[in-house]
């Protein structure tokens, strides 16, 4: 059936009228990892944290593996298992350290949790949604451990110092998300990029 053009422009007025808001779901809704795989990369995140990472610093920035899986878990399935998921993590990290009391613990699940946010907005149908996921979430998470380190009365000595860390980890811990992602392009949720 031929329609005319006045009832096409009539039809695509309508359309644009009533286009779905910026909130609305998104097309595609990556599956939520295996769980082995997920302990398998945590557990291999601990190990590299622990005994390479600190071989690798730069400006006194060392990667943090373990809030990149820990971002790249919650943005592939939500705010609450990736607070849960952050919670476990970090309760690792602080087992390891043995100085920081909680703070990784209650700071890697706030950012699992913000990390999670990403996973139901237009950005979870983005590659890349965890290169700037990762910076922000390491911004978010670094400040959070210094704000608990100094409720336990263990503050910084030199606040602008350990900012520049930070700002240095930022931008390393994005980095290193888009190397992985372009190395293992699976782990973005490629799924939405092949339909």
């Amino acid at each position: 059936m031929n329609r005319s053009d006045s009832e096409i422009a009539r039809t695509r007025a309508f359309w644009d009228a009533n286009k779905p808001i910026e909130t609305g779901a998104p097309g595609y809704v990556p599956d939520p990892p295996v769980w082995w795989h997920v302990a398998l990369a945590l557990g291999v995140a601990l190990g590299l944290q622990a005994t390479l990472a600190p071989f690798i610093a730069v400006r006194g920035a060392v990667v943090s593996m373990v809030i990149l899986v820990v971002a790249w878990y919650a943005v592939r399935t939500g705010s609450l298992r990736g607070f849960a998921f952050g919670m476990v993590a970090g309760a690792c990290e602080d087992a390891l350290t043995g100085a920081t009391g909680v703070a990784w613990t209650f700071s890697t699940a706030l950012a699992g949790a913000l990390a999670g946010r990403l996973a139901r907005t237009y950005l979870a149908d983005t590659k890349l949604a965890l290169v700037p996921g990762a910076a922000v979430v390491t911004l978010v998470r670094y400040g959070a451990f210094t704000l608990i380190m100094q409720s336990q009365g263990r503050g910084a000595a030199l606040p602008l110092v350990q900012l520049h860390a930070a700002l240095w980890q930022s931008a390393l811990d994005a980095a290193v998300a888009l190397a992985a992602l372009w190395i293992f392009p699976a782990l973005g949720g490629s799924g939405a990029h092949r339909r």
